[in-house]
């Protein structure tokens, strides 16, 4: 009988605004430059685990969600043996005044330009940030 391979589920928000993207750069846990989110908690819809996450690093409360940009399982994050799968949604949102939690020590508001470097300089934390950000910055 083959084995079952669990997944935690994490929700990521791709926050779009005037063309450009908000990233995160995270306190010291984890290198390069991320979007807001995290893992949604038991019991919790992806739209709760959205509200919750992007009130909790960034004090956002108006926005809308909108299309699915990815899904990209992280190769190194495994706990107990379980993966993470990230799930990336675009979110647009109003001019907001960002009020970092303490995970995270920089936030930027990037074009496709500034992407392209930040990729160039290896500063974006992994393919899924990556791919997802790409597809907001065409």
């Amino acid at each position: 009988m083959a084995s079952t391979k669990l997944f935690h589920i994490g929700i990521k928000a791709v926050i779009v605004n005037n063309n450009k993207a908000l990233v995160l750069e995270d306190t010291g846990r984890y290198a390069g430059f991320d979007v807001p989110g995290g893992k949604i908690d038991e019991n919790e819809t992806i739209e709760q685990a959205l509200k919750r996450e992007l009130l909790e690093e960034l004090g956002l409360t108006d926005f809308k969600t909108g299309e699915l940009l990815t899904v990209f399982e992280r190769e190194d994050y495994k706990k107990e043996g379980i993966n993470l799968i990230l799930i990336f949604f675009k979110v647009e949102a109003n001019n907001f005044d960002v009020k970092l939690s303490d995970e995270h020590s920089e936030y930027r508001w990037i074009s496709k330009d500034d992407l392209s470097e930040m990729v160039k300089n290896n500063e974006v934390r992994n393919d899924g940030v990556k791919v997802a950000l790409e597809k907001v910055l065409e």
